[in-house]
């Protein structure tokens, strides 16, 4: 297994891992976002690969807030079920961890649904802390706003 900086052509790989969790999104969708992800400079989308399969991957972004000041954030990570427990998701969690360091940032986050236990005690295991339990809001501004807000609740067995 080895890591690297995701490319266009992994979209529909992606795609399919992001449907393990739950969300319901086209792989075309998928290729578009990634697309405007990997032109960021304040993105960073890291795969893992094991026998010319993706394994999983983790997107991170630099944020910035006037109550915490600089920090990256982690917006997904996902390791193929099959690939679980098998140190795929340390691998890209220790990726993200160095390119936010390379940043000059000093605090790493993430939110991880309620349900996820498993996912906790992965992070937690990482040197994670839960600081705080909050609810997620979300307003749909237009038509297509409410299609996705649809979309933002997993339809998977929490013990994914």
């Amino acid at each position: 297994m080895h890591t690297r900086p995701a490319r266009a052509a992994d979209a529909p790989a992606i795609a399919a891992l992001v449907a393990q969790l739950g969300y319901d999104t086209a792989p075309s969708d998928v290729a578009d976002r990634l697309a405007r992800l990997l032109a960021r400079s304040d993105h960073r989308f890291v795969v893992a690969e094991g026998d010319g399969q993706l394994l999983g991957w983790v997107h991170v972004e630099l944020s910035e807030s006037v109550d915490v000041g600089s920090l990256a954030v982690i917006a997904g990570l996902v390791v193929d079920r099959a690939h679980r427990r098998q140190g795929v998701g340390a691998a890209l969690m220790a990726e993200a961890e160095a390119w936010a360091r390379q940043q000059g940032c000093p605090l790493m986050r993430l939110r991880s649904s309620a349900t996820r236990t498993p996912a906790h005690r992965f992070y937690e295991g990482l040197g994670y802390r839960n600081v705080k339990t909050q609810y997620s809001f979300v307003k749909p501004l237009d038509a297509r706003g409410a299609q996705v807000a649809g979309r933002l609740v997993p339809k998977v067995d929490p013990e994914t």
